[in-house]
């Protein structure tokens, strides 16, 4: 379990966060978090929840992310996300509540 939201970070997310293999957890929201999202995030197999809420983030979600099985919360809203979700999102994220 990561809960960092709320503190005023800034930077980048370092991609070794998303090697924490056993991570459950991970929320970052409510910061000043810039940049992509690392797709090494995509190989959380435990990840249940992911929140990254209120932060500047860019660029695209990773298609990775779509892998997580295990995941039941993820939450994205208030950042500069580009893209498009894959069509069969939800098929891939049967515990997505």
């Amino acid at each position: 379990y990561l809960n960092i939201g709320g503190n005023r970070l800034t930077g980048t997310i370092p991609v070794a966060l998303g090697n924490l293999s056993k991570l459950k957890w991970f929320l970052i929201s409510e910061n000043q978090i810039h940049g992509n999202i690392p797709c090494e995030f995509g190989s959380q197999t435990h990840l249940m929840a992911f929140s990254m809420q209120r932060n500047n983030l860019t660029s695209t979600l990773p298609e990775s992310l779509f892998n997580l099985s295990a995941l039941w919360g993820l939450s994205f809203m208030t950042n500069q996300l580009t893209g498009h979700l894959p069509k069969d999102a939800g098929r891939f994220l049967p515990n997505l509540r």
